[in-house]
């Protein structure tokens, strides 16, 4: 019995033995052999600052995970792009309408880009409370074409009612439609021309310029410290939000005004002289998001987040937020699993699950012992099972009791005891071998009863091997007699 516990033993070790290294040798594998997984990412060309923000976060990236910057245009063409399968990932301002981007999942925000409004001076120097009415006459440059950074501006002045609901110019203002880098060359041209030059180049800068774009802005920036633009307050997130209740239902294309988000520009931000602005300047802006097709591995999206760090989101002046609070399309599974991870750990959460295991385990395996025990009580031979049959070979021999079906003749009713006797033995030795009788000292118990039996037979025997008793046919209680 001991050598068969021993060798299942040793056969299950080995087979546990084989199953970890085989875990080992896969994960080894899988971490350090496999081939890296690339991944696309583009930020754009609408703004400068978004396109370095996507090369940082691809150089921020290591280890089996290569992510390759490609280029792109707006927000809504790489959404298209990360729809499509064409692009992994993609960096895009907030406000689109999710429901025509089914393969799109939200990985995290990256903080709000605001909504600049930025107006000449010596017009900002004749109204010391400037609203939108200054715009009204004016040249405006609202930004590129089909940009989500465009369409905030123009449902702004759509509220403010300086544009119809149409794809028709408004006759309130002079639109000016073209990208914030061709409007930083004219700044920037402006300020190295001279003489004529520079006053007719100084000419063609608008009047005022609706500029979405993370802070420090580098547009915003030569637009006031070259250009002579100061920043106009744009209070009216809560109006958006309102407006998007109306039914607007003309050519041009709407943001989704109800995720128009309210931030400040802080004091300062701008410059000290002139104070750019002079303290805190509220506006409305579009939550920078980063996105992945919903195709794209949990565990290298995983890994990504993993490997952007700190020192990535310091540099390029955002924070890295996962949390994904009200987000605006479905959250991928990377990103929930790495928030998971990245949560403190909770005593209560670890203990919790492990208590109710361990009860449901302790409950089962008491209710498996005791329905063991039963079993295996019913299975159970008393000791005084064989005792009685060992009481009735001796009662047989003493001729305290008759068995019908035994041999009358001394010798052969010897035999039919001894055979009787040696059946109880052998039932006794196999019910303890099988677990069936309890305790070595029942057993040493019935051994010594089999064993004095037996002795009081070879007794018997001999009596009838004495010439003195003669022999014939005799009946068992003469034969208890001699």
């Amino acid at each position: 019995m001991m050598r068969t516990h021993q060798r299942w033993w040793t056969i299950g070790g080995g087979l546990l033995g084989v199953t970890l290294l085989s875990v080992a040798a896969f994960n080894y594998c899988r971490c350090y052999c496999g081939a890296p997984v690339r991944l696309t990412l583009s930020g754009g060309n609408v703004c400068p600052l978004r396109t370095e923000m996507a090369q940082r976060i691809a150089a921020g990236i290591s280890g089996h995970v290569e992510v390759n910057v490609c280029s792109g245009t707006n927000s809504e063409q790489i959404c298209h792009a990360v729809d499509a399968g064409e692009l992994d990932l993609g960096l895009i301002l907030g406000g689109l309408p999710t429901a025509q981007y089914r393969n799109v999942r939200q990985v995290a925000t990256l903080g709000v880009e605001p909504l600049h409004l930025l107006v000449r001076r010596e017009l900002l120097e004749k109204d010391p409370t400037p609203s939108l009415e200054i715009l009204r006459g004016r040249r405006v440059s609202i930004g590129e074409p089909g940009a989500n950074g465009t369409r905030l501006a123009e449902d702004l002045l759509q509220l403010a009612g300086l544009m119809e609901d149409s794809a028709d110019e408004s006759p309130e203002f002079v639109a000016e439609r073209h990208a914030a880098s061709t409007l930083l060359n004219q700044v920037l041209a402006w300020r190295a021309a001279a003489g004529a030059e520079q006053i007719a180049l100084r000419e063609r800068l608008p009047d005022a310029a609706f500029v979405v774009d993370s802070m420090p802005s580098e547009l915003v920036d030569q637009l006031v410290r070259d250009g002579e633009y100061g920043l106009v307050p744009l209070p009216f997130a809560t109006a958006l939000h309102l407006d998007s209740r109306r039914n607007h239902s003309g050519e041009r294309v709407h943001l989704r005004n109800d995720r128009v988000e309210a931030v400040s520009i802080p004091a300062f931000a701008y410059g000290i002289q002139p104070a750019t602005p002079s303290q805190d300047c509220e506006t409305i802006g579009l939550r920078l998001m980063l996105v992945a097709n919903k195709d794209v591995s949990t565990s290298a999206l995983f890994d990504a987040l993993r490997s952007m760090t700190d020192a990535v989101a310091a540099h390029t002046r955002v924070n890295l937020d996962v949390t994904n609070a009200n987000p605006e399309f479905p959250v991928h599974p990377g990103s929930d699993a790495f928030l998971r991870a990245r949560r403190p750990l909770n005593l209560d959460e670890i203990l919790g699950p492990t208590t109710d295991a361990l009860s449901v385990a302790g409950a089962t395996i008491a209710g498996c012992l005791a329905l063991w025990s039963f079993i295996r009580g019913l299975r159970a031979v008393q000791p005084d099972v064989h005792l009685r049959q060992i009481d009735r070979i001796e009662r047989l021999l003493q001729g305290h009791e008759l068995d019908e079906s035994a041999p009358t003749l001394p010798g052969e009713f010897l035999e039919y005891l001894e055979s009787r006797l040696s059946q109880v033995k052998q039932k006794v030795i196999e019910d303890y071998a099988n677990g069936r009788l309890d305790g070595d000292d029942a057993l040493i118990g019935i051994l010594t009863l089999v064993a004095d039996t037996r002795h009081l037979l070879t007794e018997r025997r001999k009596l009838l091997a004495d010439p003195e008793l003669g022999s014939g046919r005799l009946q068992p209680r003469n034969l208890a007699a001699a």
